[in-house]
């Protein structure tokens, strides 16, 4: 299950998009789009396989692209710290 490293960042949801500060590097970040319900997922616990599903319930994406998309999705997030590996 992907969880938001507390450790590495603060975050808020601000006007229809994620405003977010790496700890690490003190820049800020926003995620914004399809992003942003992915995010708030992981926040309430999601697992890998509820990400896409709420991309193909969401976007109609079919399941083989929301599970790429949600992938390099967390591999970005992951590379910069933002969530626990």
């Amino acid at each position: 299950m992907p969880r938001i490293n507390p450790l590495a960042t603060e975050w808020r949801f601000v006007e229809g998009e994620i405003i977010g500060l790496d700890l690490k590097t003190e820049e800020y970040f926003s995620i914004k789009g399809s992003g942003v319900p992915l995010w708030r997922q992981m926040a309430d616990g999601a697992t890998e396989d509820e990400l896409g599903e709420l991309l193909v319930g969401r976007y109609r994406l079919s399941p083989d692209t929301a599970t790429t998309d949600v992938a390099a999705f967390l591999a970005n997030l992951r590379e910069r710290g933002l969530i626990e590996p």
